[in-house]
């Protein structure tokens, strides 16, 4: 019997275009009245490469009271959307009463959330409800960055029949400070396409940034790693919009973005033009996150204090850092660091550690 990544590398459907073309899909985060989707599809028509037409209508929000979208009376203006302006359109579903509206209303495309996908036991409810249904189906990947819950999730769709299956890559959640809402941790999207060669991974920099400043940097990003796609949020008045609206660009900001990216190159591998301004400017996030995630390790390391008499803190020192460093030595090889350097620089990070222990626990360093 073959196994599940040679069963999917066998079903999935190839779907990019001969042409190499990006797929497009933009609209706002939530549909919040049929003038807003109508003023915002108009825009978007004129841009000329917006493939499908998004708007959430089921808003599964972190806080009960939070606005969680306007239902099935959205599938009306989202047909009033195609019938106006010739798009395809295309919206989230959560459960099989959300598959079988939208198959109603006939929309184009359907994704699965985040917070869906982390529960198989409805990803394969949903995959369930559209068995024999022509219609292409997304994946976005599970909130924590696990790459064979994303090919589990795909795989439910792919083992009933459905060949119109992608994946969307929006980010993920992670403990501590990050310049990200979702930081991309771009090797998990690499590794799923490994896993399922061919499958079309469309980016989702909206949700991965959080705010609308960072979307152009990381569309490109995602391109020269290979996306074949963007979902992008767009909203007549960002401002005033009823969710995400620190994320999502004005037509204006999303035509912009398109230009910039050249969508008609082939290829994005690695071998760019970015200008220096857009390497610095990553180079600065980069260096944010840095900051972030060092003062997250030093808050650790209060934290531990807390917890361990002045003993413990001192004899658990040695052994553990030892078996650490070897670790971490390790990973950098890996990765083509510099093993001395990566020494250097983490004692240097263990040692501020020691101190904040030790000035938390009262122990007089020597």
């Amino acid at each position: 019997m073959k196994n599940l990544t040679s069963w999917a590398m066998e079903n999935v459907k190839r779907q990019k275009t001969e042409s190499g073309k990006k797929i497009i899909i933009a609209g706002p985060c939530s549909a919040e009245s049929p003038e807003q989707l109508l003023e915002t599809a108009n825009a978007l028509v004129l841009n000329g490469n917006v493939d499908y037409f998004r708007a959430g209508l089921w808003k599964p929000r972190t806080l009960p009271g939070s606005f969680e979208g306007v239902g099935v009376e959205g599938l009306k203006w989202l047909r009033m959307v195609r019938e106006e302006t010739g798009m395809k359109v295309a919206t989230e579903v959560g459960s099989e009463k959300h598959v079988a509206e939208a198959l109603k209303y006939d929309v184009d495309l359907l994704w699965i959330g985040a917070r869906t996908v982390s529960n198989p036991f409805v990803v394969q409810e949903i995959a369930e409800s559209l068995r024999g249904v022509n219609i292409p189906v997304l994946v976005k990947n599970p909130l924590n960055p696990d790459v064979e819950l994303w090919f589990g999730a795909i795989n439910r769709f792919l083992k009933l029949g459905l060949k119109d299956v992608g994946a969307i890559h929006r980010g993920f959640s992670i403990w501590g400070k990050s310049i990200y809402r979702n930081p991309p941790i771009w090797k998990i999207p690499q590794l799923l396409k490994e896993r399922i060669p061919g499958i079309m991974m469309i980016n989702d920099p909206s949700h991965i940034s959080g705010k609308r400043s960072l979307v152009p940097l990381i569309s490109r990003k995602a391109l020269e790693n290979g996306a074949d796609g963007l979902m992008i949020e767009v909203h007549p008045d960002p401002k005033k919009a009823m969710s995400d609206a620190a994320q999502q660009v004005t037509p204006g900001g999303f035509f912009d973005i398109i230009r910039s990216l050249n969508l008609e190159k082939t290829s994005y591998n690695g071998t760019n033009e970015s200008s220096v301004d857009e390497l610095s400017s990553e180079m600065d996030m980069v260096d944010d996150l840095l900051i972030h995630t060092i003062a997250n390790r030093m808050d650790l390391s209060r934290q531990i204090a807390r917890v361990n008499s002045p003993g413990q803190l001192t004899t658990a020192r040695g052994a553990k850092w030892e078996q650490t460093l070897k670790r971490l030595l390790g990973m950098a090889t890996e990765d083509g660091l510099r093993p001395d350097f990566i020494h250097r620089l983490f004692n240097e990070i263990q040692k501020e550690s020691c101190h904040i222990q030790s000035s938390c626990s009262g122990i007089v360093e020597k």
